[in-house]
């Protein structure tokens, strides 16, 4: 039998508060309700307690402040979550960096894969410039992802340096996880955002061997466009099922894709990347060099690790948005194209594909909620690409 916290769960999504416009009465009520749920306290390396925040998820960190009041000789940064919120965190690193250039950064990173973090985050933060140690820890998701346990993090951390846990509000009313991170570390915030930082890093041998086949193919494509196409989301757990369909239609349409998904259909014009033969920045490297090459790149990507690297790059992206998300916003940049079912006021109108009922199926109607997923039909998504190239 349900709980009454998962029943009042479903009665507040059945209401619809979550989903209301910015503006009116109910989004009001909505973020009067928010605030009173996710009042948490969090732990400090110190043993003392501070809110994270006395309306919500957020927490501010004053830095210059303690400063006056104790010694703090450097800044432990304590990271939990998906290798794309972290790309989405690397201007504010490099902002803190430049504010504060006398403290080392140390970043200490959880070896756990759970619904919260991704190990690939400490593969990034080794090749990020202004990290000057990576430290590694056994953390373990609690039942709000700021509530993270790092406490195994804590006894490598030096007495002098102040443990901040790298949070940012969600809330539907911030604008961007850019700039909810900057305000948390209370950084200068200028618009519009900043997209997410690359760093150059090495490419291994088997990266330089797929690179090259994609070269050798490209002389020999009609189009122009060079597609890369990624379909699963580890955070969300979601694999569009439509690969060979959608694939299929891409490459008689005269295109090469290179996919870093699974495909399992014999083309020349096909390549499939395995993504376990290969680091993460092989996958930014790889791009990079095609774009040093004077390459046109295009991809389509569900959303997940593949919008920040795509950003980073400035790739134009058709973005299969799979659920609803009143949020959406604080993971746009202006190269991503968003394909939806839902109309999103914070969405340029520009850059938003609405789909129809006829364009997509909900794999969860007639239970009950009408949210999560959907998968869109393969016709519709290259019809959209075409439009995106069109506008680009």
């Amino acid at each position: 039998m349900p709980s009454i916290g998962r029943l009042a769960a479903r009665v507040y999504k059945k209401i619809g508060l979550g989903g209301a416009p910015a503006g009116t009465v109910l989004f009001g009520l909505h973020k009067i309700i928010y605030r009173a749920v996710f009042w948490r306290r969090f732990l400090y390396a110190s043993g003392r307690s501070r809110d994270l925040g006395a309306f919500g998820t957020f927490a501010y960190y004053d830095i210059a402040g303690l400063r006056k009041s104790r010694p703090v000789n450097g800044l432990a940064l304590i990271f939990y979550l998906g290798a794309g919120d972290y790309l989405m965190a690397t201007p504010f690193i490099e902002a803190l960096h430049q504010a504060y250039p006398d403290l080392p950064i140390w970043a200490f990173a959880s070896t756990s894969t759970d619904a919260v973090n991704s190990p690939l985050v400490a593969h990034f933060l080794r090749t990020n410039p202004t990290i000057d140690k990576v430290v590694m820890y056994r953390g373990r998701p609690r039942r709000i992802w700021t509530e993270y346990d790092f406490s195994d993090a804590l006894k490598d951390v030096p007495k002098d340096f102040v443990v901040l846990p790298v949070v940012y509000d969600s809330h539907p009313g911030v604008v961007h996880r850019a700039t909810s991170l900057l305000e948390t570390f209370r950084l200068p915030v200028d618009l519009p955002v900043v997209r997410p930082i690359a760093y150059p890093a090495a490419m291994s041998d088997r990266a330089h061997g797929i690179l090259s086949v994609i070269l050798s193919r490209a002389g020999r494509v009609a189009r122009r466009d060079l597609v890369f196409v990624h379909f699963g989301a580890r955070s969300s757990g979601y694999e569009y099922p439509h690969v060979q369909q959608l694939v299929a239609r891409l490459l008689r349409q005269d295109y090469l894709v290179a996919s870093f998904s699974p495909v399992g259909l014999p083309h020349d014009n096909l390549i499939e990347i395995d993504v376990t033969t290969i680091t993460p920045t092989d996958s930014i490297e790889i791009l990079r060099a095609l774009q040093n090459q004077r390459q046109r790149l295009a991809m389509i990507s569900v959303n997940s690790l593949m919008w920040p690297i795509s950003a980073a790059l400035n790739i134009p992206n058709l973005g299969l948005h799979v659920f609803w998300d009143p949020s959406i916003h604080q993971y746009l940049y202006p190269n991503i194209f968003v394909m939806t079912r839902r109309f999103y006021p914070t969405v340029p109108s520009t850059r938003m594909f609405l789909a129809t009922p006829s364009d997509y199926r909900d794999r969860n109607a007639g239970r009950g909620n009408s949210q999560e997923f959907i998968d869109y039909d393969p016709d519709f998504v290259a019809t959209s690409f075409e439009r995106m190239l069109a506008a680009v």
